[in-house]
């Protein structure tokens, strides 16, 4: 957004690209651009070099969600402009033209205003679809027409009898009058429709913005029932036109299931999913064949106005890139769009460790130990707030590799109690099980008592991760600590400081060996329980 000298509202401007500008130059573009929580907000620009108009409202967050809608539809236009024409079915323009029914209801569904401004609005489309009048207005969906239509047909008194008073088929007005709503139809769906069916189409949407103007007249009247004209529109995913022939979602299936056979995480494919799901939902399709760079780019705009960029680079970016990386690959696809987001590492600002200071695992540790069930809590999620804390405090393991442990995971190897992480239970990010000793202290807190009391099975309610985490931040408050993963920090710093062998230490959590020869021969569990023996206990823990 850029903002004019002496004036407190943004303007929105964009430059139309090199290889469009042409075909577009001087074309008159319907903007709708309000949202939800926002007033009306409909504007009509021209197509020069760039597309420039104030946004209206000098309120940040109105003007950039504004500026976040115009963005999108017209990087649409300019995506609609270089695809080849096409020819559709009758049913299909049909149901695209149930698109400007239902782009009016939703504008004014809510606050549809006057009577009488709908009837005059509703004069102009049916002057205009009977070709009785020369010229009309452009119907840009605001029904403020009646100065025009009262200079046109005269007042509202004998509006049907004016206009039943001009002959039809004088004129051929679709264009003048339908044609942005037209254009706002096919740009929102990407299709460059072929100029043999445009005339037909134009009738079509003239045809439901009058049904919509009948319907917003009763709604202004107090009648709100539903509008059974409504219902004779398909629905838009039966257009041929959109579609799609890959789609995202199945893209993502296809890399999971190779990914799979790897050997790669559940826990990569559902992070995976999720951002996969953000995309299509910002993108409102779900066709791999219409995603551009520039859809990308007002993705990754979106994203940022809502998380930080580490969030998008590292929580959304490598799933998107993975996927149509694999698309690319695989020659389902000639270009990976996601290429086109470059996002700048932030600069990090540590003001503390990473781990817990002997204060916070102190506290937490007493926390934990004195954790009781609450009343209706179930018995498996306040297992995990008291112990999953307790085990990740002397193993250093991640606390959702803890929260998977099963009953038979807890057993004695090479006369030592341990917990054998095993990808057979759950996510392990390395693929591979590892052998744990189980630290002295946790076995006189009651750890092993706490499992021959358990049932076969979880030893933990699924799904607790986010609960343990909520329990830990009430008890350690710093947000620049993370409150599930402290405790891997907190252990290296000790282990460092004991001059522990950081290969036995990194075998303990999971970490791989550092160079090809670290990686020669095994790491035992007597040479762990060595190392696990040797952590201090936490201070005023019992």
């Amino acid at each position: 957004m850029s903002k004019r000298a002496r004036s407190t509202v943004p303007q929105f401007r964009i430059r139309v690209p090199a290889k469009v500008v042409d075909k577009l130059r001087g074309k008159r573009i319907l903007l709708s651009l309000s949202n939800s929580d926002d007033s009306p907000f409909v504007r009509t620009v021209t197509i020069g070099n760039d597309v420039a108009f104030s946004l209206g409202t000098d309120d940040t967050t109105i003007a950039e969600a504004r500026q976040a809608n115009a963005l999108d539809h017209l990087r649409r236009l300019f995506e609609m402009t270089q695809a080849s024409p096409v020819n559709l079915s009758h049913k299909d323009l049909v149901a695209l033209s149930g698109t400007a029914y239902q782009l009016y209801t939703e504008i004014h569904g809510r606050n549809p205003g006057e009577p009488s401004d709908w009837a005059y609005h509703k004069a102009f489309h049916r002057a205009a679809l009977e070709g009785r009048i020369k010229n009309p207005p452009a119907a840009v969906l605001m029904p403020n027409e009646a100065a025009a239509a009262i200079e046109q047909f005269g007042t509202i008194d004998n509006l049907t009898e004016a206009v039943n008073a001009l002959p039809v088929g004088q004129y051929d007005a679709l264009e003048d009058r339908f044609g942005p709503i037209g254009d706002w139809v096919l740009i929102r769906h990407r299709i460059h429709l072929a100029g043999s069916d445009r005339h037909r189409f134009l009738r079509l949407i003239g045809t439901a913005a009058l049904d919509a103007g009948w319907q917003l007249r009763r709604n202004a009247e107090g009648d709100y029932s539903p509008d059974p004209k409504a219902q004779r529109f398909p629905a838009i995913e039966t257009v041929r036109a959109v579609q799609p022939k890959i789609t995202i979602s199945g893209l993502l299936e296809s890399w999971w299931k190779e990914a799979k056979a790897t050997g790669r995480a559940e826990s990569t494919y559902s992070t995976y999913k999720q951002a996969i799901d953000r995309l299509t939902k910002h993108l409102g399709h779900d066709d791999a064949g219409r995603v551009s760079e520039d859809d990308m780019l007002g993705f990754k705009d979106a994203r940022l106005k809502v998380v930080s960029a580490k969030t998008l680079k590292d929580g959304d970016l490598p799933g998107i890139r993975s996927v149509f990386g694999w698309a690319v690959d695989n020659r389902k696809l000639a270009a990976n769009p996601a290429d086109a987001i470059k996002v700048k590492s932030e600069k990090k600002i540590r003001s503390r460790p990473k781990g817990f200071t002997d204060q916070e695992a102190s506290a937490l540790f007493e926390a934990c130990r004195a954790y009781a069930k609450k009343p209706k809590e179930d018995g498996k999620t306040a297992a995990a707030k008291k112990w999953a804390p307790l085990i990740a405090a002397y193993t250093g393991s991640r606390i959702a590799e803890v929260l998977q442990l099963r009953k038979e995971d807890i057993r004695n190897e090479a006369g030592h109690h341990v917990f054998d992480l095993n990808p057979l239970a759950g996510s392990i990010k390395t693929g591979t099980f590892r052998l744990v000793p189980i630290h002295p202290h946790l076995i006189e807190l009651g750890l092993l008592r706490f499992v021959a009391d358990s049932g076969d099975g979880p030893l933990f309610a699924k799904g607790s991760y986010k609960r343990v985490l909520d329990f830990v931040r009430t008890v350690v408050t710093d947000k620049r600590v993370q409150p599930n993963h402290a405790w891997r920090h907190r252990l290296k710093t000790i282990a460092r400081n004991l001059r522990f062998d950081p290969r036995v230490v990194d075998a303990i959590q999971g970490h791989a060996p550092r160079t090809s020869g670290e990686d020669y021969g095994d790491v035992s569990v007597i040479a762990m329980a060595h190392v696990i023996n040797d952590i201090p206990r936490i201070a005023n823990a019992g």
